[in-house]
């Protein structure tokens, strides 16, 4: 029941019309749906009573009523169904507008999804309008096409089918321009990533590391050339050393790959022509000795040798019957030489003729087998004598002899050297008692603390040489016999001088005159001729084997000087000069009317040879 309270003007008539209007939803909104009227009378203060009945139909109670009792409900059984409702895609009129899904809801018609997949609108399951399109594939570059995509890539959506150069997937590809770099790759060593986990190089843990080449280069582990492995790189520069056998500063033999020299005798020059002679090797001045000496390919030169050609020259020092025995050379244009008669001569640098010593040296009867000369001590000369086995001394400044011990025994070698910074001259023998020879040490004193006797047994013994007591040799031999010839060694001990005993190994070699050491790994030694051989033989630094030499001509052969393996000087008793160049014996000089006996220089272009009849002879002069 509704009360109102009507005031109208005093001049409006007391009939009343009352009308109620019922409205579905909101009456600022809803449609009205039903309406209802009546009139009325009204008293002054008395109430009057109106009946309005308005009826309409909500059956299922949306809030909306039938179409039938004037409402909108198109589906008043249906509370899903009013206006207002969701249009669903079900072949309803949902919202009452009739209007079917087809059109409301555009089914049937064009449309995109996601990334343009054109499609069909079409009803979904759940009643929505869905876009039937197919679902886009996302896929990556394969650039390289090893089945990986590219990690640095955005994906590409594809609508129908993959592309050609991508790949669903794994994209894990750190570098997709290269195929063997990819996740699982071998890691090779080369500063890249190859199997794309972050790391490089990981399973080399020692390359970058500090070593030594096999050269002895200081190195760094760096990545062989196959890449599968380290090496070890040297960082200072790697040098050719070359073996250098004859000690000139230039190697010709076996190279080695070092940063360090491989040991002694290893230069880092090459090049060397004649790696046996010390006067050979390039750029070397050339000298007047037949040969190339700076390994031009050309002999000599013009102005290197004599205008009248280079040969042996002798000059006639003393008298004809005047025998020279030994000669000594070690400084150009400083010779000393001692023979018979008690003849010693010397020519020095400043002088043009030998000088004979005028005092103390002795007379006729005595002959002098050998001298050797101390240029460290202002050239003094050390001699020894057949006569008696007298050792005397030369002094320069007073151009005379002095006597320091008779022996008493034919001496017949003499070779000085310092050992320990002292003097030490030793000497040899060819008699003592029983056919034997006897090897001594001599301080160069008078005194008889100065000399020392070994006690080793030794045969005739008729030169002795050597530069230090690492390769000291004397060499003999017996008059008779197929194996006559003797070599001894010296070696640290109370009896020094051991055999060689080359008479087991060298059968028919003759006993030997004279003998010559180069170094502590070369020596030569030569002597008499037997059963049609020539006795000529080498050592090596281990064992001495016979030399090749020219058969056809056997002869005795009185002294050997060498400068190399391969520049060799031998004298024969007859007048002959050979020289070994590393290839053959070749005859450089033949006088038959002369008599060899000792030869000594400074080099191939500067030797001189002891003769008979007061001759000696120098070459090239």
């Amino acid at each position: 029941m509704l009360v109102i309270g009507v005031l109208p003007p005093k001049d409006w008539s007391p009939d009343l019309r009352v009308e109620a209007v019922a409205y579905e939803q909101s009456c600022e909104t809803g449609v009205s749906v039903v309406s209802a009227t009546s009139q009325a009378t009204l008293k002054p203060n008395e109430p009057a009573t109106v009946t309005l009945s308005l009826h309409a139909t909500d059956a299922d109670g949306d809030g909306y009523a039938s179409v039938l009792t004037g409402g909108t409900d198109c589906n008043d059984n249906n509370a899903a169904i009013h206006p207002g409702a969701v249009e669903l895609c079900n072949d309803v009129d949902d919202n009452c507008n009739g209007i079917s899904d087809d059109v409301e809801l555009a089914l049937g018609q064009s449309c995109t999804m996601g990334v343009d997949c054109p499609g069909i609108r079409a009803c979904g399951q759940d009643g929505g309008v869905i876009c039937n399109a197919p679902n886009a594939v996302y896929a990556y570059p394969d650039r390289d096409q090893d089945g990986r995509g590219d990690m640095h890539a955005e994906p590409v959506a594809f609508c129908s089918g993959i592309g050609e150069g991508y790949v669903l997937g794994p994209a894990d590809d750190c570098d997709d321009t290269n195929p063997i770099i990819r996740p699982g790759a071998p890691e090779l060593c080369n500063g890249v990533d190859d199997n794309c986990d972050g790391n490089i190089d990981e399973t080399f843990p020692q390359l970058g590391t500090a070593c030594e080449t096999p050269g002895q280069c200081p190195g760094t582990q760096v990545c062989d050339a196959a890449q599968t492995g380290i090496v070890c790189q040297a960082t200072v520069p790697v040098s050719t050393w070359s073996l250098d056998e004859d000690g000139d500063g230039f190697g010709g033999g076996l190279a080695v790959q070092s940063c360090v020299s491989p040991g002694p005798g290893f230069v880092n020059q090459d090049g060397d022509c004649n790696d046996g002679n010390p006067f050979t090797y390039p750029g070397a001045p050339e000298i007047c000795d037949g040969l190339d000496n700076n390994c031009d390919g050309l002999p000599d030169g013009p102005g290197v040798c004599p205008e009248a050609g280079a040969s042996f020259v002798s000059r006639l020092v003393g008298a004809p019957e005047r025998q020279w025995r030994s000669i000594h050379s070690e400084i150009p244009g400083d010779v000393t030489v001692v023979g018979n008669m008690g003849g010693v001569a010397v020519l020095t640098p400043d002088a043009t003729t030998f000088q004979f010593s005028t005092g103390g040296c002795g007379d006729s009867n005595l002959g002098y087998n050998a001298v050797w000369v101390d240029m460290a001590n202002l050239g003094r000369g050390y001699m020894g004598s057949s006569s008696s086995g007298l050792l005397r001394f030369f002094v320069r400044s007073e151009n005379a002899c002095f006597q320091s011990h008779q022996l008493n025994n034919v001496v017949q070698g003499l070779v000085g050297f310092r050992h320990n910074g002292v003097l030490e001259i030793h000497g040899v023998t060819s008699t003592f008692a029983n056919n034997q020879g006897v090897t001594f040490l001599w301080n160069g004193g008078t005194n008889t603390e100065a000399l020392t006797f070994w006690p080793s047994t030794v045969a005739p013994l008729y030169d002795i040489h050597g530069r230090s007591r690492s390769a000291l040799f004397a060499v003999g031999g017996i008059d008779s016999g197929s194996s006559r010839a003797r070599i001894y060694r010296f070696t640290d001990g109370s009896s020094p001088w051991q055999t060689e005993n080359i008479q087991t190994f060298i059968p028919s070699l003759g006993r030997l005159q004279s003998v010559w050491v180069v170094n502590d790994t070369l020596a030569f030694a030569v002597g008499d001729a037997v059963a049609g051989s020539n006795s000529v033989v080498r050592w090596n630094g281990n064992t001495w084997s016979r030399m090749p030499f020219p058969i056809t001509h056997n002869e005795n052969l009185t002294s050997v000087i060498a400068f190399g393996s391969n520049s060799v000087y031998v004298t024969a008793q007859n007048g002959r000069v050979y020289r070994y160049d590393g290839t053959q014996w070749q005859i450089i000089y033949e006088n038959t009317s002369a008599r060899f006996n000792d030869i000594a220089g400074t080099s191939p272009a500067d030797l001189w040879i002891a003769g008979d009849n007061g001759q000696i002879f120098h070459w090239p002069q």
